[in-house]
């Protein structure tokens, strides 16, 4: 074992040894025991947990989600999204180079954009289609069966409301791929699909009640309309540009702040633990093992430091550094639609349900 892993496994090995004695002390519970000893309770169980605590927050106190999420969760989540859809996935080479290709080609543009570069949205959309057109044409063992020519027509008619609608554009892609991240668990991770889509239905509740009532209004009334200097209007400017009706603006950014919220929980929760071997969790020493074998240590010390920065750059300039990283990290969500459209051709739910069994330490 090299001197930095021996390092490592001192820095770590007391986190383990308090992880199994929290383990032990909450095994003893028998209302807590089915979730720990068994997965299929446990993900859906963790899942919702903090989706009621999200709801809470979304109603009374969105403006706290809609900053400290994207600061604290966003790189990690980043990381996860990369790790589960390209580095582990039994993808070609060539399939695997386009994704992180085209993903590192879309965050180029939005640094474009960010340094001032005009036009920038239409080559975003323009390149996201090629790529899933590209990721497509390669992986698709026929290219005249139904689910190709489907993939690519949607693909292509997408494409072209993009490109003639790019602000609109991108504003939906905000919104929906907060949920692409829930079809994602759903259908290409989780072992049961009955049990994920009952999550999901019961997710998607949520979100209409916060949507098709008065809830997000009444938390207005009486919650923290705003904080770290954003506020409920101004986030319902950005995420509901002209809706008139206040309680549906508000019901809106109420809807966002809770689906990100969740997005968070997928990635960084339900699906690790979906691609883990067996019914237990990865102590932190296994869990960073992996890490470097799939990473390397240059780039996962790079990483650390982003997941790092991030927040300590919130701490001095918080509206700035969330609106920063959530320009530059739009380009994930175009990864996953690609992922999905893949997905969708091979229709092989089994082959990427039990990938990451097969892959992780």
């Amino acid at each position: 074992m090299t001197t930095s892993a021996t390092f490592t496994d001192s820095l770590l090995s007391p986190l383990d040894r308090a992880r199994s004695a929290l383990f032990v002390r909450a095994a003893r519970v028998s209302l807590l025991r089915p979730l720990l000893l068994e997965k299929r309770r446990r993900i859906p169980a963790l899942l919702l947990a903090h989706a009621s605590v999200a709801l809470v927050l979304s109603v009374l106190w969105p403006t706290l989600l809609l900053i400290v999420g994207p600061l604290v969760l966003g790189v990690p989540h980043l990381i996860s999204d990369v790790r589960y859809l390209v580095l582990r996935s039994a993808l070609s080479r060539l399939t695997r180079w386009l994704l992180l290709g085209g993903g590192a080609l879309l965050l180029l543009v939005r640094a474009s954009e960010l340094a001032g570069l005009r036009g920038m949205p239409r080559v975003e959309l323009g390149t996201a289609a090629l790529l899933t057109l590209g990721v497509v044409a390669v992986a698709a063992p026929r290219l005249k069966s139904r689910r190709v020519l489907g993939a690519l027509l949607v693909t292509l008619g997408l494409a072209a409301l993009g490109l003639a609608w790019p602000r609109q554009a991108r504003l939906l892609l905000g919104h929906g791929h907060n949920l692409v991240a829930l079809g994602i668990w759903a259908f290409m991770f989780c072992r049961s699909r009955p049990r994920a889509l009952g999550v999901v239905a019961l997710l998607l509740g949520a979100t209409a009640l916060l949507l098709a009532t008065p809830l997000a209004w009444w938390g207005f009334q009486r919650g923290l309309p705003q904080s770290f200097g954003l506020h409920v209007f101004a986030a319902a400017d950005t995420l509901a540009p002209g809706i008139r009706s206040t309680p549906l603006a508000l019901g809106i950014v109420a809807s966002f702040a809770f689906l990100q919220s969740v997005h968070y929980a997928v990635w960084l929760h339900a699906i690790p633990q979906e691609a883990t071997r067996g019914e237990g969790t990865l102590t932190f020493r296994m869990s960073f093992r992996a890490l470097v074998a799939e990473l390397g240590r240059p780039l996962l010390a790079l990483l650390v430091l982003l997941v790092l920065a991030v927040p300590l750059a919130g701490c001095f300039a918080p509206l700035r550094a969330q609106a920063s990283y959530l320009s530059l990290s739009a380009f994930h969500g175009y990864l996953e639609l690609a992922a999905l459209a893949l997905f969708w051709v091979r229709a092989d739910a089994g082959q990427h349900a039990t990938q990451g069994a097969a892959t992780c330490c």
